[in-house]
């Protein structure tokens, strides 16, 4: 044999076995990089993505008088109107939950029936409505017309900036005074229920700057405590329960992080500045991660700055987006 030919086979061996050890590589490669999601999966991250059908676009219809300016709380009634702060115009927008338009109310100002920054939005089960007036320290309260009725805080509680209002079924009235990361309860006519709860900390029974209310079937409320990053679960007398920690708001504080819960207690949290709804299942011990909302059914990013969100009783989702001054009425789509 040649010593061409030998140098042939033998470069074409090195060849070979460069090649094999490039596929060994590249297998021990994914092996490490499975083995890392998985334990990141373990560890809580947030992967599992699930697409979501958008059934309508509120505010954008072309009728001015409903076209909706940095809009941030809302709710949804019992009659299925759909209640929206629009905190650029200083009113409340109402409209059907097909997406029309039917009144506003408002404008800048410190009388009443009057924002300067309203902020969040509930209705209780006798569609009375209440809106979290921030900058005028106050809880107003008005018929589903629009009618004031009365206020709740104001100089009289102490209230620095509340930017969110919730109800629960039992007609207690939950107050994020975001200033003082402080929780008040009153009843619908504005009497006081017990003492607050919270106060700047870092302790399971301190907030820092809460925002979002809601409740479960069983009475518990969350709270989206913004500055640690976390949703705290209380009992209904306001004693600490648990938290979930929101890994996402590590990472990037999330502005106005608002949350609800759907008929399955399922618990939705908001995320702004990633663009994505986090859901839980607060049934499971530790309120185990379900699934992320981020893209359409198409695949296309659903949100630019999702704010506000409410879950009507059959379970469709309405979420406000400042970035592209709507609300946007949607369906998650679950796996079976």
């Amino acid at each position: 044999m040649s010593k061409k030919k030998v140098r042939k086979i033998i470069k074409g061996k090195k060849a070979k076995k460069k090649g094999n050890s490039f596929i060994v590589f590249l297998i021990t490669l994914i092996i490490i990089i499975g083995f890392i999601a998985i334990s990141k999966l373990k560890k809580g991250d947030i992967v599992k993505y699930i697409p979501s059908e958008i059934l309508s676009v509120i505010g954008k219809s072309g009728d001015k008088k409903g076209e909706i300016g940095s809009p941030r709380g809302i709710a949804v009634s019992q009659d299925n109107y759909l209640y929206v702060t629009d905190l650029k115009n200083n009113r409340i927008l109402k409209f059907k939950t097909n997406g029309e338009f039917v009144m506003g109310w408002g404008g800048a100002g410190n009388k009443k029936g009057e924002f300067k920054e309203p902020s969040g939005v509930a209705v209780d089960k006798e569609n009375y409505v209440y809106v979290a007036d921030a900058w005028n320290g106050r809880i107003q309260k008005f018929t589903s017309d629009g009618k004031y009725v009365l206020e709740i805080g104001g100089v009289n509680a102490s209230f620095y900036s509340p930017r969110n209002v919730a109800v629960n079924k039992y007609g207690i009235l939950f107050v994020a005074d975001t200033g003082t990361s402080r929780i008040h309860r009153f009843d619908t006519e504005g009497t006081r229920i017990g003492s607050p709860v919270g106060g700047k900390g870092v302790a399971i029974n301190n907030f820092d700057e809460v925002f979002g209310v809601a409740f479960d079937s069983t009475g518990r409320i969350y709270v989206a405590d913004a500055g640690n990053r976390r949703v705290v679960i209380l009992t209904a007398d306001l004693k600490p329960l648990a938290q979930i920690k929101i890994k996402p708001w590590v990472e990037i504080k999330s502005s106005w992080p608002m949350i609800a819960i759907d008929s399955r207690d399922y618990l939705y949290v908001v995320s702004t500045n990633t663009q994505d709804i986090y859901i839980f299942d607060t049934k499971t011990p530790k309120f185990k991660y379900i699934a992320t909302i981020k893209n359409d059914n198409a695949g296309k990013p659903l949100f630019a700055s999702p704010l506000g969100i409410a879950i009507d009783a059959s379970d469709i989702i309405y979420v406000s987006d400042s970035g592209k001054n709507q609300v946007i009425k949607l369906q998650p789509i679950f796996s079976k």
